[in-house]
């Protein structure tokens, strides 16, 4: 029996998969489902991540040279890759030798002795080389509870504030980036990019209004810190080769204001969805993107079939502030 979780902690992942299909949110991140086995793009992505962390650390916090702090960013990533081993059925070049590879392309472009971006400082004197953070949305009013008269007035009087999670707190938003640099005596944020393709001409554009980077500047802004601005760095894992490409994107006050009401009105219609028992099916893009959702055969069955057509999957909850977010099974 599949046990339906609303999650209280939601990231700009959660929110993206709610606009694209609330019944794919319903079961990815209610029901927890995920194929069997780790995703390949998720487990190398985040080995990744976790090279690169060991190999800043040991620069900006042991002052290490580049080749020795290579070094301990080889073993972290290897313990970190674990006997991780990539289905047969994968097409796909984020190999073990590949991805560690591309760490090196990276350094190879980005010398953090000379990065033109090194991390910020923070108030202890110490590098931000990663950043996670947890914000209550707040204010927040739950809807159910006028009639009780707790809040007085009625609902159309908070529509600026947020929705209670059931349990009766505000949800939390929350996220990790990858580094909070200085740039041209500002922080910026910095985040990397794997893929398997490679990065085209409009590869910069995808990011010009992207909820993910936008949340990041407007979470840094909750905490004090005057980050409007965001370093993308990309790094292709192909088969046979490298690339990288960078791109700064800043955003205004507005844009930040546009996705903090976006995300207030998706999870006011994320509540009554799971208030009612009801999601919404796509019928539409979604459900025949990057190959068709893999949920799809489960949408088209009877209801009284649905759990037979999800029992193939696995339990694993997303926890959006770990580096694979779905490395932990249920």
């Amino acid at each position: 029996m599949l046990t339906p979780i609303l999650p209280k902690h939601i990231d700009s992942t959660m929110m993206t998969a709610f606009r694209s299909c609330p019944q794919k949110y319903r079961k990815e991140f209610i029901l927890g489902l995920r194929p069997p086995g780790l995703s390949i793009d998720l487990h190398a992505g985040g080995c990744f991540a976790t090279a690169l962390e060991h190999v800043y650390k040991a620069i900006w916090e042991q002052n290490k040279s580049l080749s020795d702090a290579l070094d301990f960013g080889h073993a972290a990533f290897a313990l970190a890759w674990g006997d991780f081993e990539i289905p047969e059925y994968k097409v796909t070049g984020k190999t073990f030798d590949n991805t560690w590879d591309a760490v090196l392309e990276y350094f190879k472009r980005w010398d953090p002795r000379s990065d033109y971006i090194p991390p910020y400082i923070n108030s202890e004197g110490k590098p931000t080389i990663e950043y996670t953070f947890a914000i209550p949305l707040e204010p927040a009013f739950n809807e159910t509870d006028y009639h009780g008269g707790v809040f007085g007035g009625t609902p159309e009087t908070h529509t600026d504030q947020f929705p209670l999670h059931p349990d009766g707190e505000p949800f939390i938003y929350t996220g990790r980036f990858d580094m909070l640099g200085q740039y041209q005596g500002r922080p910026i944020i910095r985040d990397e990019k794997t893929s398997g393709k490679t990065a085209g001409s409009n590869w910069a554009e995808q990011w010009d209004f992207r909820a993910q980077f936008i949340g990041y500047t407007w979470a840094c802004q909750q905490a004090g810190i005057l980050a409007d601005s965001v370093c993308v760095r990309g790094v292709s894992i192909l088969k046979t080769k490298r690339d990288t490409a960078e791109a700064i994107k800043t955003y205004s006050d507005l844009t930040r204001a546009r996705w903090l009401e976006q995300l207030r009105r998706d999870l006011w219609r994320l509540r009554r969805s799971w208030d009612a028992g009801y999601f919404d099916y796509n019928m539409g893009d979604s459900c025949s993107a990057y190959g068709n959702c893999v949920f799809l055969t489960s949408c088209v069955a009877p209801p009284d079939q649905e759990a037979s057509w999800l029992s193939d999957f696995a339990v694993r909850r997303w926890n959006p502030l770990h580096k694979d977010p779905t490395s932990e099974q249920v």
